[in-house]
């Protein structure tokens, strides 16, 4: 009995009882959410965007059934900063979580909360990342955040967190053909065919779980809303697709990777420095297609599973009641430019994601280019569900861009050490350093010729200098709220 104890105790912990909301607490019409966040996955790494070489069936469904934009942004640099904006809808400068490393804010009020207030059952089903990763025991409570229940891991296989004691629960041989490096012990292009079997990969789990908590909630509650949150962690590096997904690969033809021989002579010193420093201009093209290959597999294997929580919300008979949202952290510049990751680079590699509605409400079969930031979620779906936004929120609702209205005249993206803006015409990006970087996007619009220093670029340079000056006054903290004339 004491061996399994901590077995029960999980699923305990895992399965609690729902807080009770009698149907008459509950506005009736509020449609059910399922947002689904990748890690590095582009906006062009979806088929139905506009990238034939891709083979993502499931999420070119919810393509067709809604609306994609295809110049959605995010507003930080790396995963915790974005992944706090999406929850919040508030810059990383406003929430505090301007780098990875930082812990969310108790005072911070997330979409959970509000959902949650209004009574949806909430859960939240693989990675989160308002936590730091180091120094902290995988296996002990997260804050909640506003969810009734957590299946928490914020990486694939390193730590003994959900995922890893789900592993542990069917063998060790099924944990260690599961296992992954270290975060910091990696190697920069480090690639391979997962060991186990495709149901125990990372993504798998984060979608079983997802089904489970569907399964649940509707058998328990079948008259509350609910709004699920599944994080993969797919397609972030280590890449470690399983073979069947990598074999879908095999002798088709690759995107183009986007580089210049001499784009980084027309860059900064410093900047173009850090370029080099990353060791991989020499990288010849037969490795940086194989690393491809890994990571479009992984992209594939994340639709198989974002497709097997499309058909359990099928198979309740919920799909029309249901909004959908696919979208990232952020990108990777996956070989454009001859780098890899994500950074402070002003590269829509890694700042352009993917940003997809679908559901009751939504306009089916529409694309837009209007521009689009990832804290322009939570005001989106909280519209539709006709629920007030709560104080300090800076994002705006997308529902008139999909009707063809106007978008944003320009993205912000911060990081402790430079600010970037992005319009339909420029990419702008200042550092600490005072280097400076623009791209004329109506020229250039693979970012391969900087012309911050060049005559050519005079003009421009001033406009969006001016254009981030004003941004910046623009998305000051709203909160605390003024309560006196001095």
């Amino acid at each position: 009995m004491l061996r399994l104890l901590p077995f029960f105790l999980l699923a305990a912990a895992a399965f609690p009882q729902a807080e009770y909301f009698p149907p008459e607490n509950i506005r009736e019409g509020l449609p059910n959410i399922v947002l689904i966040t990748g890690d590095h996955l582009r906006w062009d790494h979806i088929a139905a965007n506009g990238t034939p070489e891709m083979i993502t069936p499931n999420i070119d469904e919810l393509v067709r059934q809604g609306t994609t934009f295809t110049a959605a942004f995010t507003v930080g640099v790396a995963c915790t900063p974005n992944r706090a904006s999406l929850m919040t809808g508030r810059y990383p400068s406003s929430h505090g979580l301007i780098s990875n490393g930082i812990m969310m804010p108790d005072a911070e009020v997330t979409l959970t909360h509000v959902l949650r207030d209004a009574g949806y059952y909430t859960g939240q089903m693989g990675k989160l990342h308002f936590m730091p990763h180091k120094d902290r025991d995988h296996r002990e409570p997260y804050k909640p955040y506003g969810f009734h229940q957590m299946r928490l891991s914020d990486e694939p296989g390193c730590y003994d967190d959900a995922y890893g004691r789900w592993l542990w629960a069917q063998g060790k041989q099924v944990r260690e053909d599961a296992r992954v490096t270290m975060p910091g012990e990696r190697a920069r292009m480090e690639y391979y065919a997962f060991e186990g079997e495709d149901r125990t990969t990372h993504a798998s789990w984060a979608a079983t779980e997802t089904i489970t908590f569907l399964e649940d909630t509707h058998s328990r509650q079948p008259e509350r809303p609910f709004f699920v949150h599944t994080g993969f962690y797919a397609p972030h590096p280590p890449l470690n697709p399983p073979q069947s997904a990598l074999d879908q690969y095999a002798g088709r033809p690759l995107p183009p990777r986007r580089y210049s021989a001499d784009e980084l002579d027309l860059l900064p010193p410093n900047f173009a420095r850090g370029m080099r420093n990353m060791g991989l201009l020499e990288t010849p093209e037969a490795v940086w297609d194989d690393y491809r290959r890994h990571f479009y597999a992984m992209v594939t294997h994340l639709d198989e599973n974002v497709g097997r929580i499309m058909q359990t919300v099928k198979d309740l008979g919920l799909w029309d009641e249901t909004i959908w949202v696919i979208t990232s952290d952020h990108g990777d510049y996956l070989g454009d430019h001859n780098i890899t990751s994500k950074s402070d680079r002003p590269y829509d590699g890694a700042m352009r994601i993917p940003l997809i509605f679908a559901g009751p409400g939504i306009p089916k079969g529409v694309a837009t280019a209007e521009l689009a930031e990832i804290i322009d979620v939570m005001p989106t779906l909280l519209g539709l569900a006709e629920i007030d936004l709560p104080k300090g929120n800076q994002g705006i609702s997308l529902d008139p861009l999909m009707r063809g209205g106007e978008g944003r005249r320009s993205v912000y993206m911060e990081g402790r050490r430079n600010k970037i803006l992005r319009s339909k015409k420029a990419t702008y990006a200042i550092y600490d350093n005072g280097e400076e970087i623009l791209f004329d996007l109506e020229k250039d619009p693979h970012q391969l010729r900087n012309i911050a220093q060049s005559s050519e670029g005079a003009d421009l340079l001033q406009q969006m200098r001016k254009a981030l000056l004003l941004k910046t006054i623009e998305i000051r903290d709203p909160l605390p709220e003024q309560i006196r004339p001095y």
